[in-house]
C-alpha cells in the first residue's frame, strides 16, 4: 500500500544496509538515522567510540526526508519570547548554538565532499498585515541583541506586496536527503555500523542498557541516544510536547524568485524557498499546519496550500506533495540531553519547525554529553526541565490525551467507507480502524495506539492512522511509521456490511 504523497527530496528511498541479524555489544547505540542520529554517530565515531545506528525504516525516511530544508538561526519561537522566558543570555545561546549547527553542516558538506546543493542565502520573515510592523521591529531588536545579522524592512522580492519584513543574513538551504546519505557513507567508511529496517521495540535501563529489536536481536550499549524525533518508551517528556502535521508542495518553476528563504507571520504560517534537484529548478511551498489526528479531512490542507500557492505565485498543480510531523515543546525550546530517571539514555525532541538546525544542535550537544565534554548549551536545553511557563501546556496535553481515549465509531457499516478512505467501526464486538484500499479490499486493525491507548484518526492525505495524543503513525495494515509506539497495530478480519 503506497502513500499518495511523495517528497521531492526522497523520490525513491531504498535501504542500502541490511537489518540487524546478530547480537551486538557497543559503546553507543543511536536509534534513528535522520540528520540528528547520523551527525551524532559520525562525531562519536571520530572520537573513537564503537557506534551502531538502528533505523526502523530507511535513512531519512522520517522528518529529515519530509522537511522543506530551511537552515536558519531565526527559530520559530521568536527571539522576543526566548529572551522573555530564558533571559538575554538564553537568547544568545540559542543564536550561538544555531549558528554552530549551520556551520557544522557547511563544514561537513565541504570536507566530506557531499553534493547537496548547499547555498548560503538570506532569510526573510515577512508580514502582509500592517498591524504587525511593530512586532517585526521588536523581533529585529531582540534578534540583533542575541547576535544575529538582521535588518528591518528590506524588500524581500516576493511577487506580491508585503507590509514589512526582516532580513536575516547568511542563512542556508540544501538538499537534505543527499546530505544525510553523504553522512552515511562517511560513517560506514569509518567502521561504524548502520542497520536499516531494524526497529527497537524494547529498552531496558541498566549498565549496560539493553535494546531489543523487532528481529529478536539484542544490543548492549553503555549509552543510548534516542534520535527519533519522538523519544521511545514511556518517557515523561511526552507530556511536554505537542504534535502538528505540516504540508509541503513542490512546483517545477522558472519563477524569478530570489534564492532565499521566506516565511510569514500568518497562523498557520507559510514557508517558501527555491531548490535545484536533478538540474531542475523548483519552488517549494509549505504550511497549513494542524494538530496531528485533529483534521478530519487532511487532504483539505493540501487544497488550501495549493490555493495559497496559486494566488501568491501563479503556479499550477504541484508535481510533489508531502507532509511531516512537527513536535514542539511547551516552552518554545527543544528538550536535549539525559532523559528523566536515566543515567545514560539521551533524548532530543521538540524542534518545532527548525528540525534540521536543532537536530544538528542536538547531535553536537548529546555527543559532548556522552564524551564527557563540557558544553555551554547543556543547561538551556536540558530535557528534564519544567518551567512555570510550560505547566499550562502540560495540563492541556494531559486533558487532550484523556479526551482521545474516549472517541467512538464514525460509521455504522464498512459499506460506508469509500475506496482510499478509513473510518472507525464497531464490528464483531471490537472497535476497529478499517481502511478500504483503491481496489476495494478492507484492512482492519486495532483502533487504539499501542503507545498509551489513544483512539487513532485516519489521515486521508497520506492514508495513515495517526495518534492525536503523542504523534505515533501507522500504515493501513498496522505497521509503525513513526513513534513513540513500539508495537504494530494488531490486525483483525473485517467483513462487508
Amino acid at each position: 500500500m503506497t502513500s499518495p504523497t511523495q517528497s521531492l527530496w526522497v523520490p525513491h528511498a531504498t535501504a542500502t544496509t541490511q537489518p540487524l541479524t546478530t547480537d551486538l555489544d557497543v559503546d553507543v547505540a543511536i536509534i534513528g538515522a535522520g540528520i540528528t542520529g547520523l551527525t551524532a554517530a559520525l562525531r562519536l565515531t571520530d572520537a573513537g567510540k564503537h557506534v551502531v545506528v538502528l533505523e526502523g525504516r530507511t535513512v531519512a525516511s522520517g522528518c529529515t526526508g519530509g522537511t522543506s530544508a530551511h537552515l536558519t538561526e531565526a527559530v520559530d519561537s521568536r527571539y522576543v519570547d526566548i529572551a522573555k522566558h530564558f533571559g538575554k543570555k538564553g537568547a544568545r545561546l540559542v543564536a550561538e548554538s544555531s549558528r554552530a549547527a549551520l556551520e557544522h553542516i557547511a563544514d561537513l558538506a565541504g570536507t566530506l565532499d557531499i553534493a547537496c546543493d548547499l547555498q548560503r542565502v538570506p532569510g526573510y520573515l515577512y508580514t502582509e498585515d500592517r498591524g504587525e510592523r511593530d512586532e517585526l521591529a521588536a523581533e529585529r531588536d531582540a534578534a540583533a541583541e542575541a547576535g544575529l545579522a538582521v535588518t528591518l524592512d528590506v524588500e524581500p522580492g516576493l511577487p506580491f506586496p508585503v507590509a514589512g519584513s526582516l532580513r536575516f543574513s547568511d542563512q542556508m538551504r540544501f538538499q537534505p536527503y543527499s546530505y544525510v546519505r553523504g553522512l552515511e557513507r562517511a560513517l560506514l567508511s569509518r567502521g561504524a555500523l548502520l542497520h536499516e529496517n531494524t526497529r527497537v521495540v524494547k529498552l531496558v535501563e541498566g549498565d549496560p542498557i539493553v535494546l531489543t529489536t523487532d528481529g529478536g536481536r539484542t544490543v548492549r550499549a553503555r549509552a543510548v541516544f534516542c534520535a527519533t524525533h519522538m523519544p521511545l518508551n514511556y518517557f515523561l517528556v511526552h507530556l511536554k510536547l505537542t504534535h502538528e502535521q505540516s504540508y509541503v508542495t513542490a512546483y517545477e518553476s522558472s519563477h524569478a524568485l530570489e534564492d532565499a528563504l521566506f516565511w510569514d507571520t500568518a497562523s498557520p504560517y507559510h514557508y517558501t524557498r527555491t531548490a535545484t534537484v536533478d538540474g531542475k529548478r523548483w519552488l517549494v511551498i509549505g504550511g497549513e499546519d494542524h494538530s496531528t489526528g485533529e483534521e478530519k479531512h487532511a487532504d483539505g490542507s493540501f487544497d488550501r496550500l495549493g490555493a495559497y500557492a496559486r494566488d501568491r505565485f501563479s503556479v499550477g498543480e504541484p508535481e510533489y506533495r508531502w507532509s511531516a510531523q512537527l513536535v514542539s515543546s511547551s516552552d518554545g525550546l527543544p528538550y536535549i540531553g539525559r532523559n528523566a530517571a536515566s543515567k545514560h539514555v539521551y533524548v532530543a525532541t521538540g524542534f518545532g519547525g527548525n528540525g534540521l538546525t536543532f537536530g544538528t544542535v542536538s547531535a553536537l550537544l548529546v555527543s559532548d554529553l556522552i564524551l564527557g565534554v563540557d558544553n555551554p548549551w547543556t543547561t538551556l536545553y536540558h530535557a528534564t526541565r519544567v518551567r512555570l511557563a510550560s505547566v499550562g501546556g502540560v495540563v492541556k496535553e494531559g486533558l487532550s490525551t484523556t479526551s482521545h481515549l474516549l472517541r467512538h465509531a464514525e460509521v455504522n457499516h464498512t459499506s460506508e467507507i469509500a475506496a482510499g478512505q478509513g473510518a472507525l467501526v464497531h464490528q464483531g464486538g471490537k472497535h476497529l480502524a478499517v481502511y478500504r484500499d483503491p481496489e476495494g479490499t478492507l484492512h482492519g486493525v486495532s483502533s487504539r495506539c499501542t503507545h498509551l491507548g489513544c483512539v487513532l484518526a485516519f489521515n486521508d492525505a497520506e492514508r495513515t492512522w495517526d495518534c492525536p495524543c503523542h504523534g505515533s503513525r501507522f500504515s493501513p495494515d498496522g505497521a509503525i511509521l513513526e513513534g513513540p509506539a513500539l508495537e504494530a497495530l494488531e490486525r483483525h478480519p473485517v467483513t462487508e456490511g
